[in-house]
């Protein structure tokens, strides 16, 4: 079945903003909960020195979690994305960046979090993800 977004009308719009106000996903699937996924690599080599390339290669380390469990893109239905010096003027970017990977149509759902740091001072972007495979 994969994620079905919910806009309720009382909300803003957040779909062009890459992210879904509310999405269900099937009751009966297998819930998969993927661990703060950063941007190392299998050697432990740090990918990419901006927010944003950290963000593309956590992302697909959360996506990689999910095919691994057996899983696709469409069965992500939540990111929590932590930031390390998160400003609202970034807001946009870290939207393109939901955009290029999931599209504006049915998005998961995420919550943004700027932070002071993480556990490794080359980390600037952490994302956990919670997924349901459908059985």
């Amino acid at each position: 079945m994969g994620r079905k977004t919910i806009q309720p009308p009382e909300c803003f719009n957040s779909k062009p903003w890459g992210f879904s106000q509310a999405v269900i996903g099937p009751v009966n699937g297998t819930l998969v909960t993927i661990a703060g996924q950063v941007a190392w690599d299998a050697q432990e080599n740090i990918m990419g020195s901006t927010k944003w390339d950290q963000m593309r290669a956590t992302i697909n380390h959360v996506i990689d979690a999910v095919k691994a469990a057996g899983g696709q893109v469409d069965d992500i239905m939540h990111l929590q994305i932590h930031i390390v010096d998160f400003k609202p003027d970034e807001a946009e970017t870290l939207a393109s960046v939901l955009i290029e990977t999931f599209g504006t149509e049915n998005p998961p759902s995420s919550t943004w979090i700027g932070v002071t740091s993480l556990a490794r001072a080359e980390y600037l972007v952490e994302i956990q993800g919670i997924a349901v495979l459908p059985n």
